[in-house]
């Protein structure tokens, strides 16, 4: 008879009880004031830590101050200047008559026509958008890699977990059939066969062991702490399908708030900004101009003089030609703007296609965890079959140990359906452009349980 729904989620749940009864006892006696790191806090250490967000954000800023130097080619322009020169005069008769002149000039230079800057700080308001864009892509990318990096501890630390549980049943399975050999139950064969498997086991937990070290590294090099403790993912945690439950509806929301796609499109407004800025090369440009000058003439002949001289004036400047370098400077931004244009297209269809490969998977991840689950009360039902025939004599050895490995490799794939699908639906937010924050402190809400995963 199958089992019911309520009877699978509950065996699945005993399974996973009886796995961490071990760890949760040995964690009573780790000191009170030990903390246990949560996906949260690694998050909030890896924005403090983390050498990409911190240089995504160094660019975002320096873009800002291009706006603001791209401005000040409109604003206008005061120069306060000053100068004081000798005379040396020698006459005939031999006399020196050297003397001083001294002057000041204060300009005040507004443009009125310049369109060639106008178009350059329009460009640069658009390159400050790309990098605001740039940014968030940044931000999301750090939320994705510090939750890909804590689930790859867990994934780790839960296959060590099983390799372990499989070494030890595989040694107990070996030291039956020494025993069994002794009083001549069971050929040769069979101590060597289970002795094999015991071997191989101890060759996967070493291998697990392996790969938690390697992930722990990985942590620590998003935080910039090493954490010996870490919550779990509370088996309790609901797989299911993101709201809406059409792809074209995702792919609407992707293509308006993908901060990558955004970046694009706001190069390809810059690109045509730069595109009139270097056509405006052909252009008039007209600088109204008010300056206020004082002079003091110290010399000889005529008596000394002071002046002042007051002048507004309007300076046109038509550009004839520029040895072909604006012609040459306008085919360039158009290149660039073609370039923009078509990295544009390249986006778009990338984020369509990942979008919607991240779907599917999603929807297989949840079919996969289903079947992985009626998976290991199936396994587990064979286990036990298996080893009550071996009993009576109706299986052999070999068969004990393929049931058992059966079962502990139906724990591994279970464990890892469900943080295959934890870090997949993240990756699909963060195409869609909408992941954030609220998911680390969503996802936060089903860790618990803290274990020790190194020494």
């Amino acid at each position: 008879m199958n089992p019911t729904v309520d009877e699978l989620n509950e065996g699945i749940h005993m399974t996973f009880r009886f796995r961490l009864l071990p760890l949760v006892a040995s964690s009573l006696f780790l000191s009170l004031s030990a903390h246990a790191i949560d996906l949260s806090s690694a998050y909030k250490k890896a924005t403090e830590y983390d050498s990409e967000l911190a240089t995504a954000l160094a660019a975002r800023n320096a873009s800002a101050e291009n706006v603001t130097i791209s401005r000040s080619g409109l604003l206008p322009q005061v120069a306060l200047g000053g100068s004081v020169t000798h005379h040396d005069v020698d006459k005939d008769a031999g006399a020196d008559d050297s003397y001083l002149t001294e002057g000041a000039e204060l300009s005040l230079t507004q443009p009125i026509l310049k369109f060639d800057t106008y178009h350059s700080y329009k460009a640069s308001e658009y390159s400050r958008n790309q990098a605001d864009a740039e940014l968030r892509t940044a931000e999301q990318s750090l939320i994705l890699r510090t939750a890909q990096a804590y689930f790859d501890v867990l994934r780790a630390w839960d296959d060590l977990t099983t390799a372990k549980r499989a070494e030890e049943a595989f040694k107990r399975q070996w030291e039956q059939a020494k025993e069994r050999f002794e009083v001549g139950l069971i050929a040769i064969t069979e101590v060597h066969e289970s002795k094999a498997t015991y071997d191989s086991g101890k060759v996967s937990r070493i291998n697990a062991q392996g790969q938690l070290d390697v992930a722990l590294e990985t942590l620590e090099r998003i935080t910039g702490e090493y954490f010996n403790r870490i919550q779990i993912l509370s088996p309790d945690f609901p797989v299911a399908m993101l709201a809406p439950a059409s792809v074209n509806e995702w792919e609407t929301i992707a293509f308006e708030n993908n901060p990558q796609l955004l970046a694009t499109r706001w190069n390809v407004q810059s690109a045509d900004s730069n595109v009139s800025a270097r056509k405006a090369g052909h252009y008039p440009t007209l600088n109204a101009v008010a300056s206020y000058a004082y002079s003091d003439y110290n010399g000889p002949s005529p008596a000394d003089d002071n002046s002042t001289d007051a002048s507004i004036a309007l300076n046109l400047t038509v550009p004839l030609y520029t040895g072909g370098g604006t012609q040459a400077g306008v085919r360039q931004a158009r290149y660039q703007l073609e370039q923009a244009q078509e990295t544009l297209n390249t986006t778009q269809r990338n984020i369509r296609l990942q979008l919607r490969s991240l779907y599917r998977t999603l929807q297989t991840n949840i079919e996969a965890i289903q079947a992985r689950k009626q998976e290991i009360v199936s396994n587990e039902s064979a286990l036990q079959a298996t080893r009550a025939g071996y009993d009576v004599g109706t299986r052999n050895i070999v068969e004990v140990l393929d049931a058992e490995r059966r079962y502990f490799e139906s724990l591994s794939n279970y464990a890892n359906a469900r943080y295959d699908f934890v870090v997949n639906q993240l990756s699909f937010k963060q195409t869609a452009g909408v992941l954030s924050m609220a998911d680390i402190e969503e996802l936060n809400k089903w860790l618990g349980a803290p274990v020790q995963v190194a020494n």
